[in-house]
């Protein structure tokens, strides 16, 4: 038994040096440009990966907005919110107008009604949304789950936008999350019954901010986005339109997230002027190249303030609160005085009547432009009357001319036949008969007489 364990142990140890000795061939074997190129690969992989998570990592944001789009111009906006991040749902009418909006299908709703869209009327697009209530509500508790802030996004002239806004704000009310509307008003090229829309929406809307059951009205026309964009293709003015619009009030949910060296517009001063606006609200941006000279940013501000707004006709005195960031980067910052930014928060404070807060942010950025960034919001203000009555003007004599065209086809569908129609019934009895008694009055009767 000893010698057969012994030659068993020599056995075993003979095996494993003739594997030890196989591995060492096979090393010898393997073709190292090979094994370099995949060590290569593998490495790649590993930063593309390392990418990936960067780009797909969730900026830092002051408040989580929940997006809600409704009608064609509502859910186009509100897809320029989803491509930045946010969580997004969207409701219409038609599907053609739904089919286009590149969010998840999940995240759509159609409101089936009748043969399908709204056709400008607002009863229908109200009927709607009123009819699928219990669908809107499951969506927006679904998909906006983790919203702090929700925003309504609609166009005030259509009708499954404008139409669904009451019924939307009644059901987005009862989450109890604050609520803010971006309504926006109609071209000037746009028909009556666009503008007629527009006006009833906007009034019910501003009741509703009136009652705090909506907390802001973000005011935004496209009229004054037209005019500031008029060298823009139309096949690009609506992309760029929503880009305009949402941009403003990404930067400041931002920039008010970050840090400052100097002063920052910190998360409460922006909710401050985002939500708690009990009113409407406007803001826009602009750019200052020639910004050396103390007094620059200031003077940029007096010219270019309103007029790089998105609505007209405010009254900015009305402000409650007011915010701007001025952002560039650290080279022109060092070119920059530092009475420069004093100067420009007194305009800013005068130009607004004094506002119960005014909320500055100053940042560094990363970025190559030699220029100074501008943005500013003005939340608790009225309506903007210059703007109404010229609406109110144009949607008058517009309805005044299709009142006209109306009653001109109407005459035009009275036909003269030259026969006088005081003619006696007796006379016409008479004519029937003789009618009915002749060769061909007997053929189309069937009494054609055809004995031979």
């Amino acid at each position: 038994m000893g010698a057969t364990s012994i030659t068993g142990q020599e056995q075993v140890e003979n095996i494993k040096d003739d594997l030890q000795t196989e591995e060492k061939s096979s090393e010898n074997k393997l073709d190292m440009d090979k094994l370099a190129a995949l060590k290569a690969k593998s490495k790649v992989k590993m930063q593309e990966n390392q990418m990936a998570a960067k780009i797909v990592a969730k900026k830092e944001r002051s408040l989580n907005l929940g997006i809600i789009g409704t009608g064609q111009a509502g859910a186009r906006v509100a897809e320029t919110f989803y491509k930045l991040g946010y969580d997004t749902v969207v409701l219409n009418t038609a599907m053609q107008d739904l089919k286009y909006i590149d969010i998840p299908d999940s995240n759509k709703l159609l409101l089936e009604y009748g043969v399908g869209g709204a056709s400008k009327e607002l009863e229908i697009g109200k009927a709607a949304a009123e009819q699928y209530s219990g669908e809107i509500a499951n969506l927006i508790n679904d998909k906006l789950a983790k919203s702090q802030v929700n925003i309504l996004c609609l166009s005030l002239g259509g009708g499954s936008g404008a139409g669904s806004c009451e019924t939307l704000v009644d059901i987005l009310s009862q989450t109890r999350k604050p609520l803010v509307v971006i309504t926006i008003l109609p071209m000037n090229t746009e028909d009556a019954q666009t503008k007629s829309n527009a006006l009833q929406t906007l009034s019910k809307l501003t009741e509703m901010t009136k009652n705090k059951i909506v907390n802001n009205c973000i005011v935004i026309d496209n009229a004054k986005i037209e005019s500031l964009y008029s060298n823009v293709s139309q096949l690009d003015f609506y992309n760029i339109a929503n880009k305009v619009i949402v941009d403003p009030i990404d930067s400041f949910n931002t920039f008010s997230s970050m840090p400052s060296a100097t002063k920052a517009l910190d998360p409460m001063e922006w909710s401050k002027i985002f939500i708690d606006s009990e009113g409407l609200c406007v803001y826009g941006d602009f750019v200052v190249k020639n910004y050396q000279e103390d007094t620059a940013i200031a003077e940029a501000v007096i010219s270019n303030l309103t007029n790089n707004l998105l609505a007209s006709g405010f009254d900015l005195k009305q402000s409650k609160y007011v915010g701007y960031i001025i952002a560039a980067n650290k080279n022109v910052w060092s070119k920059i005085p530092s009475s420069s930014i004093n100067y420009a928060n007194s305009m800013i404070d005068d130009l607004c009547g004094s506002p119960k807060g005014v909320f500055k942010g100053i940042y560094v950025i990363d970025d190559d432009e030699d220029e100074v960034k501008i943005y500013s919001i003005f939340s608790g203000l009225g309506l903007p009357t210059s703007r109404i009555e010229q609406l109110k003007t144009e949607t008058k004599e517009l309805q005044s001319k299709i009142k006209l065209k109306d009653e001109s086809r109407n005459l035009t569908l009275q036909l003269d036949t030259g026969v006088n129609d005081t003619v006696s019934a007796a006379q016409k009895i008479k004519d029937k008969i003789a009618a009915k008694s002749s060769s061909f009055g007997k053929f189309v009767t069937g009494t054609v007489d055809r004995r031979k």
